[in-house]
Order: C-alpha cells, then sequence, then structure tokens
C-alpha cells in the first residue's frame, strides 16, 4: 500500500470528521475513535502494470453506546470515495465491503470493524 493511498484513508477520515490513526492510537484516545491496518493481496501483475490490491480494515472503538459505532459506519459507506488521483499521478479506488461487531471481552467497550478494498494503480 503507497503512502499516497494512506495519506488519502487519513485526509478522507478527517473530512469526515471522525477520529482515526493508522495502527494504533497513540496518546489518550477520543471516544469513539477509528484505526485502520491493512494487508496487501499478492499481485503477479504489479510490475507489468502497477496494480495492487489492499484489504483494510478500520476499526471503531467506543465506550458510549453501540448506537455512536453504527452512525460512524453508515457516515463511512455513504461518504466514500470511490476513485481519487493522487499528486503522484497514481489512482486509488476504494470499495465498501462489509462491517460487523467484535466481542471484547469488557462490557463497557463495544468494537466495530469495517472491511474496505483499495485497488492501486501506480506509474
Amino acid at each position: 500500500m503507497s503512502m499516497a493511498a494512506l495519506g488519502f484513508i487519513g485526509k478522507w477520515m478527517e473530512e469526515l470528521k471522525i477520529p482515526y490513526m493508522l495502527m494504533e492510537w497513540t496518546g489518550q484516545p477520543p471516544d469513539p475513535y477509528f484505526v485502520g491496518e491493512y494487508t496487501e493481496v499478492e499481485s503477479q501483475t504489479r510490475e507489468e502494470d502497477g496494480f495492487q490490491e489492499t484489504s483494510f480494515l478500520l476499526t471503531g472503538f467506543t465506550k458510549k453506546s453501540w448506537t455512536e459505532l453504527e452512525k460512524l459506519k453508515e457516515k463511512i459507506e455513504k461518504n466514500i470515495t470511490q476513485t481519487a488521483i493522487m499528486d503522484d499521478g497514481s489512482v486509488v479506488a476504494v470499495f465498501y465491503l462489509n462491517a460487523f461487531p467484535v466481542r471484547t471481552g469488557d462490557a463497557d467497550l463495544k468494537k466495530l470493524q469495517i472491511n474496505l478494498q483499495i485497488k492501486e494503480w501506480r506509474n
């Protein structure tokens, strides 16, 4: 996953006014907040056409109600930008796949995972 695509996700979450950091929250987290992590899918043609596919996980946490996370999930799903051309000329396409609640073992902490698919074409 390129720095351009990571920056795109960060900027997008900022525009949606959803607290977000990559991999882990550093410092005292707001409530609610999201962290992102990714797994690159092996590409047989990356050297030829610059294509890279990535599974991106947005994980939301709150000590408030489940409704808080569901509202943010809906906001993410409705406002997802399908494609963008980056400053370096690469193209990023983001797709919403699905979401599901995750048990934490802590009755006060709610957790929701949102799965996105990111496709990139780099020069």
